[in-house]
């Protein structure tokens, strides 16, 4: 009967850890994720005002968007 208490309880603290683990490591990813998404924002924002529009090229800004 102890023997089996201490099983269930070691296999509870696995689980919890393993929780947790889970749980960091997925806010380390996201943070990665968040990293790698505001650098290829940035290069498209520094790409298109290094390349001007072609000559004849209509403007798309029509005015009404006060953004």
């Amino acid at each position: 009967m102890r023997f089996r208490r201490v099983l269930i309880a070691l296999f509870t603290l696995g689980t919890l850890g393993g929780y947790g683990s889970a749980i960091a490591t997925s806010s380390c990813h996201a943070r990665e994720r968040r990293a790698a998404w505001e650098r290829h924002v940035a290069q498209i924002c520094a790409d298109a005002a290094r390349r001007p529009p072609p000559p004849g090229a209509a403007s798309r800004d029509d005015g009404d968007n006060p953004w």
